[in-house]
């Protein structure tokens, strides 16, 4: 256990892929103890909430809430597993319940959704052909799946002996949902708000059409509250909450400003030159996955804004400048 303020006690979970740590939260209270978001199936998170017990002294009978700010696997993926252990209730969005059995379901075909999607936005058949292989690869670090009570916006929610306000922060995941406790001014911010790195920002089909805005739109109005302190899921809890919506609002528009030129320059580009261009060459699936579908995600925007039209060649999206 790394690092504690008042009843919240923060607990690094290990990743096999880029980010390399998770920020797991326990909050202690008088009647248990509740667990925010939850690693992977994995034995080093395991592990880590193992340390995490005897670091602060409590037991899996002692835990009355797991609270799942989304569903991406290293928030959602021990869920079902230390639901098994606890025998506490599991708390998501409805949202984003549907999107992890979209994602990670075994009946799912996003898979091959997700193939041909991105071969239709110019991803090259060797990097296509690993899709559907990869996106299954991660059922083992989802499952089992929990028994999910939904969480709705607008709603309180007890953590610990704290009355937080359930907030409907979308962008990063459709369902995302971010805790605030008005009377000390704190947020459980999850993927939300990130103090060193930039949230992803993805397009995926059946989600939302247009992420970057749906993002844009949430930093506008969680500007408005009021925040002394942000309890993030990646990087050092952090207390200069309105200058960083600042930062992110100014990093997407020089994006934007910066994928469009290269489309104006290029007098046309499908969305992976964009993406090379934009994030280099050099990745692995996984990574490209993300770098790709963030690129969708700006290069829609544009489009949906009216600043750019896409045009199908041979099966293949070319995003052109509009004629002025």
């Amino acid at each position: 256990m790394n690092h504690q303020w008042g009843d919240i006690y923060q607990v690094p979970l290990p990743l096999p892929f880029a980010l390399r740590t998770i920020n797991a939260y326990v909050i202690k209270g008088s009647s248990g103890v509740t667990l925010v978001d939850a690693g992977l199936n994995i034995d080093m998170d395991v592990q880590a909430w193992q340390k995490a017990q005897s670091a602060a002294d409590w037991e899996w009978t002692d835990v009355e809430k797991i609270v799942l700010t989304h569903y991406h696997p290293d928030h959602y993926g021990l869920a079902g597993t230390l639901q098994q252990w606890t025998g506490a209730p599991v708390y998501l969005s409805r949202t984003d319940h549907e999107q992890a059995q979209l994602f990670f379901g075994r009946e799912s075909q996003m898979p091959e959704t997700m193939e041909s999607f991105f071969a239709f936005h110019g991803l090259p058949d060797e990097w296509v052909s690993q899709i559907p292989a990869h996106l299954r690869s991660f059922h083992p670090w989802v499952e089992p799946h929990p028994q999910v009570t939904f969480l709705e916006p607008g709603e309180t929610i007890r953590l610990g002996d704290v009355n937080y306000e359930v907030l409907h922060t979308p962008g990063h995941a459709d369902g995302h949902l971010s805790f605030y406790d008005p009377d000390r001014k704190w947020l459980i911010g999850g993927d939300f708000l990130l103090p060193k790195i930039t949230p992803n920002i993805s397009l995926w089909p059946e989600c939302h059409p247009n992420p970057l805005d749906n993002y844009l739109t949430t930093l506008a109005q969680m500007k408005e509250l009021e925040v002394s302190r942000v309890f993030p899921s990646h990087g050092p809890v952090f207390d200069h909450y309105a200058e960083r919506i600042e930062m992110l609002e100014k990093h997407h528009a020089n994006r934007l400003r910066e994928m469009k030129a290269f489309v104006v320059e290029k007098a046309g580009a499908t969305a992976f030159e964009v993406c090379q261009h934009q994030f280099g060459s050099n990745h692995n699936i996984h990574n490209l996955r993300f770098a790709l579908s963030e690129t969708l995600a700006h290069l829609e925007y544009l489009r949906i804004r009216g600043e750019l039209l896409i045009e199908e060649r041979d099966g293949i999206a070319y995003y052109l400048a509009c004629a002025v």
